[in-house]
């Protein structure tokens, strides 16, 4: 781990690096399903054994790659790891202490069961159809925060929620229709595991191990895939038959570049889809990665021109493209509408005299971002964030107001920011 105090000062502010770790996640998921399609296609093996192969490569090119970034190298005087340019706050492989190595654990084990739904999709699916299917977990944690909020949802979040179902169906669809097999796998058990394991990703990496550090996502990844590739074992040995087993282990090693391609992309999608989560909400950072449904249909189109069947079958149908068009417009509008509904708030908090500490209560509040406690004439200072000012108002102002010894609250909303 790294203290903040090595840190690099960045050129970029916070908002851009956000947006550049949460879009450059989707566009790495895009390229690592496209090498998983690819092999199959190129062996018509069982998607399940490469899979199983795939998987556990993956985890030791991780592995490997996390022990060559624990080096230490020096810059001005310092020494740090070589992974801190990744993620800031790594320092070396090491077991996290045991809250968030619970996290990350849980995090592993609805992981391996989203990714057995995920490879068993890819066997009878294309790219174009997996990656559009695989972001209606954003529907799910839209729902998971409005419970979580207890309040009822907005215009412009039910807005979203149907304009990113919709899009993603029409993007998803067939010549024959909708798979209904495919949307039931999807629907169940991938991205309701898909939204468990984002809500325990977000839980670790916001950990604090002590003031201004955090649980790092190299960490994150390497033991959570452990357990992962565990899970999917456990899942995927009974259905693998002797026959499909032989046909893909003969191509091990033709397919070894393709599993190598997709653990380096995958690895580079999850550090950086983590580290957006830190920074983010989850429903946000989901909805910025659906650039993945954008960029499916065209990396199909151009493999299948470059490796003729690489992606399976193309199909030519005007009408259905025609859908599929109309699809990817309404994903982006519910996903810029999405990102476009936060508001941004600031709150000067003032206490009566003699009162304790409160900035742990302060802090878990939903939607407290961060607390500074100032001297001077208020004594706390909140940055906010919310869908609505309706919401700022009914769901945190009200519960700050609530809390033993908070005399006065004054909130101010964020027109602009550079951070």
């Amino acid at each position: 781990m790294s203290i903040r105090s090595q840190r690099p000062v960045g050129r970029i502010s916070s908002i851009q690096t956000f947006y550049l770790l949460a879009l450059g996640a989707g566009v790495m998921r895009t390229i690592s399903v496209g090498f998983d399609i690819v092999a199959i296609n190129a062996t018509s093996g069982d998607s399940l054994v490469f899979g199983f192969m795939s998987q556990w490569v993956s985890f030791l090119v991780t592995l490997s790659i996390v022990v060559v970034l624990s080096l230490k190298r020096g810059q001005k005087g310092k020494r740090h790891a070589l992974g801190y340019s990744l993620d800031p706050d790594f320092g070396c492989l090491s077991i996290l202490p045991k809250k968030p190595m619970m996290y990350v654990l849980l995090a592993g084990v609805f992981a391996g069961i989203s990714t057995f739904s995920y490879y068993i999709i890819i066997g009878i699916s294309d790219a174009s159809s997996v990656l559009p299917y695989g972001q209606l977990v954003i529907i799910y944690l839209l729902v998971g925060d409005l419970f979580a909020e207890k309040d009822t949802p907005t215009i412009v979040e039910v807005h979203c929620v149907l304009s990113i179902l919709l899009g993603v169906l029409l993007v998803g669809a067939t010549p024959g229709g909708f798979d209904l097999a495919v949307l039931l796998i999807v629907l169940v058990p991938m991205n309701i595991s898909s939204a468990l394991t984002t809500y325990y990703q977000r839980r670790a990496k916001r950990y604090e191990l002590q003031p201004g550090l955090r649980v790092d996502s190299l960490n994150m990844r390497v033991w959570s895939l452990l357990i992962l590739d565990l899970v999917y074992s456990v899942l995927s040995l009974p259905l693998m038959s002797e026959l499909s087993w032989n046909a893909v282990a003969t191509s091990f090693v033709p397919l070894l570049g393709f599993m190598i391609g997709s653990s380096l992309t995958t690895f580079l999608s999850i550090v950086m889809y983590v580290r957006a989560l830190g920074r983010g909400s989850m429903a946000i950072v989901n909805s910025l990665s659906a650039i993945s449904v954008v960029l499916g249909i065209p990396m199909a189109l151009i493999g299948n021109l470059l490796v003729p069947g690489a992606f399976g079958v193309v199909s030519s149908d005007t009408f259905l493209w025609t859908l599929r068009i109309i699809g990817i417009v309404l994903v982006l509008i519910g996903v810029i509408s999405l990102e476009a509904s936060d508001v941004r708030s600031i709150m000067l908090v003032k206490v009566r005299p003699r009162t304790g500490d409160l900035l742990p209560d302060l802090y878990a509040i939903r939607g407290v971002e961060s607390v500074s406690a100032l001297a001077g004439r208020d004594d706390y200072l909140l940055s906010v964030r919310s869908r609505s000012l309706a919401k700022t108002r009914k769901l945190i102002l009200k519960k700050i107001q609530n809390i033993e010894g908070v005399k006065t609250v004054q909130t101010l909303v964020v027109l602009k920011e550079f951070r």
